[in-house]
């Protein structure tokens, strides 16, 4: 298993006995009632496994013990069947899940915890700073490989996302919520003055919910990472945060061992929060925001999962409705992903390990000396990532 910044472990452990961290080592978060996230529909369990056998099983099983299957979505590219089920009244998630892993051996049972954009906050125009901060190349870099973004649907007919290919598939059953927050994050992401040729697949998950408002389900992005690993792109974006999930755990698992790099925001559920996932898994890139000095944004999670910081505030982003300044870990994320898709170097590392080291082995040291949980490894920097 890959041991994120080993230098850090005496940290880890002080955070695990004193700030209530217990979140970032799975803990309990898995359990309906847990303080640590909110549920997309409290009576829904999901279940994921392998092959028909247990597909049948798995269904025969719950049928005859009162479940509903409400969907049954096979997850090719990741080698695996997800049945989405409605749980018998009286059954809580913990129950469900303990007897359908039993009935089903290597079975993997969760409840369907909701994750949110990253609220992005908005200021009044400023002078950009991103790219000469990040020391990004003048003449900007040509994308590698295609890139993957999870969040909200992107209005392809904004200003600037026209000179960019965009492939969308929706993975929300209800009408669109707003585009807006994808937009801009798909904006940072095929910014001309950094970024030319870039193909973006864009996985809409953000739906209006019946418990938990407008988010994304777990469901709906171990769909979209299943989409993502078959239409072979390399390097995901996820502007998305919640808690820790045993169903996202493996999908994340899955893709990562087939080569995908992902990179997601930490949230902006502040210094105190527990870990926000997807960017606390070991094999994802974690991104925190910081402003032009290079120092910490307020509202930032902090942890020893945290691996590089990006600009994050008052950041302009374009959308359908113009271009605005605005401030989190959302924003921060895309420039992060921007320079893996465009550095061969991180490209054609083996491993989540070998990805970390190439990535944050080329940073400026910010707040203590040495790796933290405030800024990770420091200040992503761009210096010769690109030939042109």
């Amino acid at each position: 298993m890959l041991t994120r910044n080993p230098f850090r472990a005496a940290v880890t452990v002080l955070c695990l006995t004193i700030a209530g961290c217990a979140a970032y080592d799975r803990g309990e978060v898995d359990q309906p009632g847990s303080a640590q996230g909110a549920f997309v529909d409290e009576r829904e369990i999901v279940a994921l496994v392998e092959g028909d056998r247990a597909r049948e099983r798995m269904a025969r099983y719950a049928k005859a013990n009162g479940y509903v299957l409400r969907e049954t979505t096979k997850l090719g590219a990741l080698g695996l069947i997800m049945l989405s089920f409605e749980m018998p009244a009286g059954t809580t998630g913990k129950e469900a899940i303990a007897a359908l892993e039993t009935a089903v051996a290597g079975s993997t049972v969760g409840v369907n915890h909701a994750y949110r954009r990253q609220q992005l906050n908005v200021s009044n125009a400023a002078p950009s700073y991103a790219n000469g901060l990040l020391n990004w190349p003048q003449s900007g870099c040509r994308a590698s490989v295609p890139i993957g973004l999870i969040d909200t649907e992107v209005d392809v007919g904004a200003a600037g996302l026209l000179q960019s290919q965009m492939v969308q598939k929706r993975f929300t059953a209800g009408p669109p919520r707003s585009t807006r927050h994808g937009t801009e994050i798909a904006s940072v992401l095929t910014d001309p003055t950094r970024m030319r040729g870039t193909t973006i697949y864009s996985a809409g998950v953000i739906e209006q919910t019946p418990d938990a408002g407008s988010a994304a389900g777990a469901d709906q992005i171990v769909k979209a990472l299943d989409w993502l690993t078959e239409e072979d792109v390399k390097v995901v974006n996820v502007s998305l945060a919640g808690p820790f999930n045993k169903l996202l755990a493996l999908a994340v698992s899955r893709a990562t061992d087939r080569g995908m790099i992902i990179v997601a925001a930490v949230g902006n559920s502040g210094p105190y929060a527990p870990a926000r996932y997807p960017a606390a898994f070991e094999s994802v890139i974690a991104v925190t925001a910081v402003d032009a000095n290079g120092d910490i944004y307020r509202n930032a999670g902090q942890g020893p999962y945290v691996d590089i910081a990006a600009p994050g505030v008052d950041v302009p982003a374009r959308s359908a409705r113009g271009t605005r300044f605005v401030t989190g870990t959302s924003i921060a994320a895309p420039f992060v992903t921007a320079r893996i898709a465009a550095d061969p170097a991180i490209l054609s590392a083996r491993g989540p390990r070998q990805i970390r080291q190439r990535l944050v082995g080329n940073t400026r040291d910010l707040g203590q000396s040495g790796a933290d949980n405030t800024f990770g490894s420091g200040l992503m920097q761009a210096t010769g990532i690109c030939g042109s």
